[in-house]
């Protein structure tokens, strides 16, 4: 779940707006539009988005905070909350087979029943919190600019992606895009994969989407 906590309102108006004094023109949403469509960057640094996202596992997180210029992060303690019961995630192969599911929950909740354990021996939260895992849900706070969001988008919604990540990016689309008018244009004709914005695919295992660069 992405909930939006602070956001840029009219960020093509900001952006024209500052753009415009590299030209000591007048600003203009026109502008803004030019510079989106030449990849102008640094200008998209100053539109950004405040936003707490849970429910998406810490290995995914993990992920996350590999995007660090233009992104601030904070996440939920591992020191200081209490994990003895945390919710987890299950990836569509595991829970598409009751057999496989099983397997999967029950080392699940072997390692809450340890939490339990190792707690009512007096042993502290921030060691306990060694045996959490990866699959286990978390909650971020991140502040992420215009710029940032944009190339998120360029590598994170390739098929090659890891398939919860890819769902991360779905939902951030549709919360940026019920912003305001700006945003769902930005968002709409700019968050694209990077394959479909230089016409060919860059990776070593492409997906057949496009061709390959020779």
């Amino acid at each position: 779940m992405i909930k939006i906590i602070e956001y840029t309102k009219e960020p093509l108006s900001l952006i024209g707006k500052i753009a415009s004094t590299c030209w000591n023109s007048l600003p203009s949403k026109d502008i803004a539009i030019k510079c989106l469509t030449a990849n102008h960057g640094r200008v998209l640094e100053y539109p950004d988005v405040t936003l707490e996202i849970s429910g998406y596992s810490a290995r995914i997180m993990r992920e996350f905070y590999t995007h660090s210029i233009g992104i601030s992060k904070l996440q939920a303690s591992t020191r200081y909350i209490d994990y003895g019961e945390f919710d987890f995630f299950i990836p569509h192969s595991i829970a598409s087979n009751s057999e496989t599911e099983k397997i999967y929950k029950n080392v699940m909740q072997e390692i809450s029943k340890a939490y339990k354990d190792l707690q009512s021996l007096k042993i502290p939260k921030e060691d306990i919190s060694n045996i959490l895992p990866l699959g286990m849900t978390t909650t971020v706070v991140s502040k992420l600019n215009l710029r940032a969001i944009l190339h998120m988008f360029e590598e994170r919604t390739c098929t090659r992606a890891y398939h919860e990540y890819r769902e991360l990016m779905r939902e951030l689309r549709e919360v940026l895009c019920s912003l305001d008018e700006d945003w769902r244009c930005i968002i709409t004709h700019y968050a694209k994969i990077k394959c479909e914005k230089v016409g060919f695919c860059i990776e070593e295992k492409s997906c057949g989407k496009f061709n390959k660069k020779i």
